[in-house]
């Protein structure tokens, strides 16, 4: 009999998703809550600023610190997947293809635009490391009796792959990809394994909420439906992007 708490992989993606909207509750909505407070476009916060402001300011702070979860998890959750997938390449593409379709509703959310070259939903952030895997992996294989070829060839494709993330500038740009690669490295190593997670420490310091949730993983796929993050990635943001425009245009 197995005792004390294990997450299986579908846990982790719904304390993932339940992280992911909370933070977007705080960057969407009550950053539409903020639109009155805004003068020229600039939050103007002082003495005098009423208890409102405030209010709204500590519950996005909070929403922005329990939201820091979220991508350390997806990206912990996407080694694995790739990992244990029979289609790499295949899995890469399927995640390419659901960026491009939740691009549109993540700009509308996102900068109220159905365009936008500023940033890029993090679905491409995941897919630049899913091809930066294969191509780690790749280098494993070729190279597994020659060390310092293998590890030369992997310092390098890790470099191209940051150098990808950062021109396609999705969330987490580079470190990201270099989060994913140190991830997969240390797939054998236990609990040092979290240790993959520090370059996000760059972002924030509360990225360190995902890591109890990983290192209570079971290497189990758990129940649920692959498709189901797939499918509610894009729509929430569109659901975000009304709530927002119906607050801002109500206020």
């Amino acid at each position: 009999m197995k005792h004390g708490i294990s997450l299986t992989g579908f846990d982790l993606k719904r304390l993932a998703v339940i992280s992911m909207v909370i933070d977007h509750i705080g960057s969407f909505l009550l950053g539409a809550m903020l639109i009155p407070y805004k003068n020229g476009g600039t939050l103007v916060v002082d003495q005098s600023s009423p208890i409102s402001l405030w209010r709204i300011m500590q519950a996005q702070e909070v929403c922005d610190i329990l939201g820091r979860a979220a991508f350390p998890i997806f990206c912990f959750l996407m080694v694995e997947g790739f990992l244990h997938t029979h289609d790499r390449v295949g899995y890469g593409l399927r995640m390419g293809l659901f960026a491009l379709i939740s691009e549109i509703p993540y700009d509308l959310a996102q900068f109220h635009t159905p365009f936008s070259l500023r940033l890029q939903n993090v679905m491409f952030t995941l897919t630049v490391g899913i091809f930066t895997l294969l191509a780690v992996s790749w280098a494993e294989e070729r190279w597994r009796k020659t060390p310092w070829l293998r590890w030369g060839a992997v310092i390098g494709l890790t470099a191209a792959g940051m150098a990808l993330a950062l021109l396609v500038r999705g969330e987490y740009v580079f470190l990201g990809v270099l989060a994913a690669v140190l991830l997969y490295l240390l797939r054998n190593k236990g609990y040092l394994r979290a240790a993959g997670l520090a370059p996000l420490l760059v972002v924030s310091p509360w990225v360190l909420l995902a890591a109890p949730p990983i290192l209570l993983y079971n290497g189990e796929r758990g129940r649920g439906s692959k498709w189901f993050f797939y499918v509610f990635y894009p729509v929430h943001f569109l659901v975000f992007a009304a709530l927002a425009a119906w607050i801002s245009g109500g206020i």
